[in-house]
C-alpha cells in the first residue's frame, strides 16, 4: 500500500507539473502526429512535441486507472489478511479475555451489592424519618448503577448473551 501510494503521489505530482506547463506555455499552433503526416514530416517524439504534454496527461490517466484497480486489489488483501490474522490472534486470546470479562463481572456484582448494602441504611434512616442528609453525605451509586439494575443489569445480560457468565450468577432483580 505504501508504494502504491508513492506511485499515486508520484502521478500527482507529474500531472500538476504538466498542467502547470500546458497553462503556461505560448499559444501557438500544436505539431500533433496528424498535422506532421499532413506537412509530410516524421511524427514528433513525445519530449520534443508541443502535443507531448498532453499525451503524457493521457497516459497519466490510464496509470490512475490501473493504480486505483491495483489499490483495491491490495486493499482487499490486506483486509482478508488482517481478518485471519485477527482471528488467530482472538482465539488465542479468549481465555485471557473471558477471565477478565468474569472478574469484571464479578466486581461489579459486589459493587451492585455493597451499593445495596448502602441503600440498606439510608432508607433505613430515611423510614425513621431520620435527616440523615443534613450530616452525611448522600453518595449512593444510582448514576452508576441506575435504578432497578440500569446499565448494570444491560452490561451483564450482554455478557450473559455471549457466554461469559451464567445467568445464574446474576442477582434475580439485576437479570432481564
Amino acid at each position: 500500500m505504501a508504494r502504491l501510494k508513492a506511485s499515486s503521489a508520484k502521478l500527482d505530482s507529474e500531472e500538476s507539473e504538466l498542467q502547470h506547463r500546458l497553462a503556461n506555455r505560448p499559444a501557438a499552433a500544436e505539431k500533433t502526429g496528424r498535422v506532421a503526416a499532413l506537412l509530410g514530416d516524421a511524427n514528433p517524439e513525445v519530449d520534443e512535441a508541443p502535443d507531448g504534454v498532453r499525451a503524457r496527461l493521457k497516459a497519466i490517466a490510464g496509470e490512475r486507472v490501473d493504480l486505483r484497480a491495483a489499490v483495491e486489489i491490495a486493499q482487499d488483501r490486506l483486509a482478508k489478511a488482517r481478518f485471519g490474522a485477527s482471528r488467530a490472534i482472538c482465539a488465542e486470546m479468549a481465555p485471557t479475555y473471558a477471565e477478565r470479562v468474569k472478574t469484571l463481572a464479578d466486581a461489579l456484582l459486589a459493587a451492585h451489592a455493597a451499593h445495596a448494602a448502602l441503600l440498606s441504611i439510608t432508607n433505613e434512616l430515611s423510614a425513621q424519618d431520620v435527616a440523615w442528609t443534613g450530616h452525611l453525605a448522600p453518595l449512593q451509586a444510582h448514576g452508576l448503577f441506575g435504578h432497578e439494575g440500569g446499565k448494570l443489569s444491560i452490561w451483564l445480560h450482554e455478557a450473559t448473551a455471549a457466554g461469559f457468565i451464567a445467568k445464574s450468577d446474576i442477582p434475580k432483580e439485576l437479570r432481564r
